[in-house]
């Protein structure tokens, strides 16, 4: 053997790289060969023949060969062995778990790199420290009881504690631990391999499912979802808001009956509902949970389509217990449909997006990337590698810097690259890209290339663009508008409470930040816990500030990446007011419609009834239902005519037409048409057409005129009858007064017997004719009212009227202007026939005549204290008191009424008023 495979085999001896003993075990027999064929060679030859010798050479030189052969297998044993240290030194240094060995005293020997990064610090400042000092000092001596335990056990152990690292900060681990001994020194110390896992976020979610238990129990029973529970089919209990979509008013109504009860035999599609429940518990019981969806039954019998949510709930032997969360989505399927077609639209479209790949080779600076990395940089796809310059030329210039800094930093220090930037393309279009990629090293941390991704994210770009825009127009509406965006927790409280709504209710930004809403505003209790529960609600808020009644329209769903309610309010007050101004308006304006005597007809350009009221059915026999949206011409005959076509295009030009006294199709009657168009804005819409039933009216005006004719007649004989009356009277003053007066003095010029007539007697006969002439004269016309007046007429009246006969007391007012004509002698022929009436019938002491003159009225009344009569006697005897028939029927024709008021043995007053 030469000396260079001796030294070979040395240095392989005492490389301390070989970690099996059977191959050391092997040098060394190799060793005692070699060294006893040694022996043979530098034994004495002397003693040997010669075919003794040449056998002895030709055995060293096939044991040379052997061992020459057995060499080569040991270096190749070495370099695998090597090779699979270096693996194990891998796995060990980048485990994902923490490994480190310890001595019997607890110091801490070796540790991989995860180890060092738990304990916040490197591996030169653990080794040789005690590992029992990076535990929480409250569990030291639990931790020293299980180190105890460790190596007085044959069998690994494991344990949780809390550790600390070097700055102090806690995680929690779980330890792996088992006793570590040298298999080929049982004497050595007794060492120990412990295994460290970060469980922190394990225990955190371990206590964050307890608390999700607790929340799980308070939300089945406050939840506004639908949740029931069922346990071999058989409902177990069931909450509120499942009692509530079911219709039932008690859990007896629902618990311990079967679960397909609240439903029909068959479902939609033929199968039983029994069988689908068992397929659907079955697949739940299989999958974890099952959706799907059933007709169910409320107790009133309506008929529902449910979505059913169910989840198995590991209960622990017996039949399982299924979690079941009902949705009424009877007016959601066909939007669910639509849904649908929306999501697989939208997974074919996340499936056609495009993404791009490369390759950097740095070493050549050579890059390759596929079509769609070279369409993302507007570049004709060359399919073979490229200068990597073709990448950095297509960014653009403001972003170039950027790049290459963030490239090199991942090149160095081997770390993931992440980074948005821009391209520009030969179109001078600019396109954002999003990058991914890493360094893609071998087995001696020796770089290969630079593998990444890219994606063009322009409508990204643009879209969160937009998104900003919007985000400041949403602060502008916010703090320019009547409007508020809250945000609250799940308890209810409030996070944030911005916007210009806020001063309506007296309230500043975020003033309600830390206050519970529903103890503020507990109207948004109900509506809260829908949408804290996971919905969405729109609803109204209606409270009071400073005594003024404040409404918001709400717009509430629930954000389940933040566990938080979004509320979005608008004062819609004035709205609210405006709509139930508009509703009042409506219902009065449909009161009117429907209370009107008349009929009424509205129609628009096309002529089509817009409008059409009760009292329209009554004349023309058709119902409001069915002649909305019809054609005037077409329901009402009375319109399919050159002329009525001609009328309404006259209404629709402007002009208001009236038609009287048209005759009705079905029933006997009249009616008068009132035609007039609609306008809105200015503009005509349309017209309207009142018909009035004027039959009534009709027939009132004839009797109205039958009535005149036959008072006039009436009037026409007491006039007759009264100047009749008058001439008689006339003739009997004539005659008894003036006629007897002259003929005694004609009498008296002739002598009595034979007498000699006397001059002064005759004198005094003609004297008195002539007085009883003017009185006569005076009566028929007094000249004084025209000359003076009423007020001097009326005096001179009461002189005439001799005292001792009968007392006049005159009360005048207001009659220093004078009357018309008709009016003054109206009231002095009325005041004197009553005053005449007074002395031939009333039997009465004296008289009182009041005459007002005042706001443009006369006001007349004569009163006596004499014997009175009954007036109702005098209405049945037509033929008696023409005398106040005159009266009364002067006085009407001058517009006035009289009135009588007169009881037996208690005096007559008789009055009227007349206009000036």
């Amino acid at each position: 053997m030469n000396t260079n495979s001796t030294t070979d085999l040395k240095r392989y001896d005492d490389d301390p790289a070989s970690p099996s003993p059977d191959v050391h075990a092997a040098l060394l027999a190799l060793r005692a060969r070699a060294d006893r064929r040694r022996h043979l060679v530098t034994t004495a030859t002397e003693h040997h023949s010669p075919q003794d010798l040449q056998r002895l050479v030709q055995e060293l030189q096939v044991h040379q060969i052997e061992l020459e052969m057995q060499y080569e297998d040991l270096l190749l044993a070495q370099a695998e062995v090597q090779s699979t240290r270096a693996q194990y030194l891998d796995l060990y240094d980048f485990a994902p778990v923490g490994y480190y060995t310890l001595s019997d005293t607890g110091l801490v020997e070796q540790l991989n790199l995860c180890g060092s990064q738990l304990l916040g610090t490197v591996r030169q400042r653990l080794v040789g420290r005690r590992f029992a000092l990076f535990v929480a000092p409250t569990h030291r001596m639990e931790f020293g009881q299980f180190m105890a335990r460790l190596f007085a056990a044959e069998r690994p152990l494991s344990c949780e504690f809390p550790l600390q690292r070097e700055d102090g900060t806690l995680f929690y681990a779980q330890i792996e631990g088992s006793q570590a001994r040298d298999p080929l020194d049982s004497t050595a110390t007794a060492r120990c391999r412990l295994a460290v896992v970060d469980i922190t976020a394990r225990r955190k979610a371990t206590e964050a499912l307890a608390a999700s238990e607790e929340r799980f129990r308070k939300l089945f029973t406050e939840s506004s979802d639908a949740v029931v529970l069922v346990q071999g089919f058989v409902y177990v209990d069931c909450n509120n808001a499942a009692l509530r979509l079911l219709g039932a008013t008690h859990k007896e109504q629902v618990v311990g009956h079967p679960a397909w009860a609240p439903a029909p035999d068959r479902q939609p599609d033929g199968r039983p509902t029994a069988d689908v429940l068992r397929a659907a518990v079955a697949d739940a019981l299989r999958t974890g949970s099952q959706r799907c969806e059933f007709v169910m039954h409320q107790v009133s019998g309506a008929e529902i389509w449910v979505e059913a949510v169910l989840t198995p709930i590991e209960v622990g032997g017996g039949a399982p217990l299924v979690h079941i969360l009902w949705r009424n989505v009877t007016a959601e399927r066909e939007a669910a449909a639509q849904l649908r077609e929306s999501k697989a639209r939208l997974k074919l479209a996340l499936e056609a997006s495009e993404t791009g790949v490369f390759t950097w080779d740095v070493r050549r600076n050579e890059l390759r990337w596929d079509e769609r990395s070279q369409a993302i940089f507007g570049r004709p796809f060359d399919p073979g590698s490229v200068p990597a310059g073709g990448f950095t030329d297509g960014l653009h210039p403001d972003d170039r810097e950027r790049v290459r800094a963030a490239v090199e930093q991942a090149l160095a220090e081997r770390t993931p690259l992440a980074l948005d930037f821009r391209v520009v393309g030969p179109d001078a279009a600019v396109r954002y890209v999003s990058s991914a990629g890493r360094a893609v090293v071998d087995a001696r941390s020796k770089m290969l290339v630079f593998a990444g991704v890219l994606r063009d994210v322009t409508t990204r770009y643009a879209t969160e663009n937009e998104l900003h825009y919007k985000t400041l127009l949403l602060e502008q509406l916010l703090n320019n508008m009547p409007m508020m965006l809250a945000r609250l927790r799940p308890d209810g409280q409030y996070l944030e409470a911005v916007g210009a709504g806020l001063q309506a209710i007296g309230r500043h930004d975020d003033e309600l930040v830390g206050r519970n809403a529903f103890e503020e505003f507990p109207a948004l209790r109900e509506p809260l816990q829908t949408v804290l529960g996971g919905g969405q609600a729109e609803f109204l808020l209606r409270t009071s500030a400073e005594g003024r009644p404040v409404t918001f329209q709400n717009y509430g769903f629930f954000d389940e990446q933040r566990q938080q309610a979004v509320v979005l309010s608008v004062d819609v007050t004035e709205a609210e007011q405006q709509k139930k101004q508009l509703q009042a308006e409506k219902e009065f304006t449909q009161s009117l419609l429907e209370n009107s005597v008349d009929g009424i007809v509205a129609f628009d350009h096309e002529g089509r009834i817009t409008a059409w009221n009760s009292q329209a059915t009554r004349y023309f026999g058709h119902e409001r239902a069915t002649m909305l949206g019809h054609s005037l011409f077409e329901v009402l005959p009375q319109f399919d005519c050159p002329q009525s076509q001609e009328l309404v295009s006259r209404v629709l030009a402007g002009e208001s037409v009236v038609l009287t006294s048209q005759r009705f199709k079905d029933f006997p009657g009249h009616y008068d048409a009132y035609h007039v168009p609609l306008r809105q804005g200015g503009e005509i819409v349309g017209g309207l057409i009142t018909f009035r039933d004027v039959t009534e009216r009709n027939r009132l005006a004839e009797e109205a005129t039958q009535l005149r004719l036959r008072q006039q007649q009436e009037v026409l004989s007491a006039i007759l009858h009264t100047q009749e009356t008058e001439r008689k009277r006339i003739a009997e003053a004539l005659h008894n007064g003036l006629g007897q007066l002259l003929y005694a003095a004609k009498l008296n010029l002739e002598g009595r017997a034979g007498a000699p007539a006397s001059p002064r007697a005759s004198l005094k006969l003609l004297h008195e004719a002539i007085r009883t002439t003017r009185t006569i004269s005076f009566e028929l016309t007094p000249g004084i009212l025209e000359d003076f007046g009423l007020r001097t007429a009326l005096q001179e009246l009461r002189k005439r009227i001799a005292p001792s006969h009968l007392p006049v007391h005159l009360h005048l007012s207001g009659l220093e202007q004078r009357l018309r004509p008709q009016v003054e002698i109206a009231v002095y022929r009325v005041v004197q026939e009553l005053l005449n009436n007074v002395m031939k019938h009333a039997e009465a002491t004296e008289v009182m005549v009041h005459v007002a003159h005042e706001a443009g009225r006369i006001e007349v009344s004569v009163e006596d204290d004499g014997k009175g009569f009954d007036p109702e006697s005098l209405a049945a005897q037509p033929l008696a008191g023409m005398g106040l028939a005159g009266v009364r029927n002067r006085v009407a024709l001058l517009g006035g009424q009289l009135s009588i008021n007169s009881r037996v043995g208690r005096g007559t007053i008789i009055s009227f008023e007349l206009q000036q």
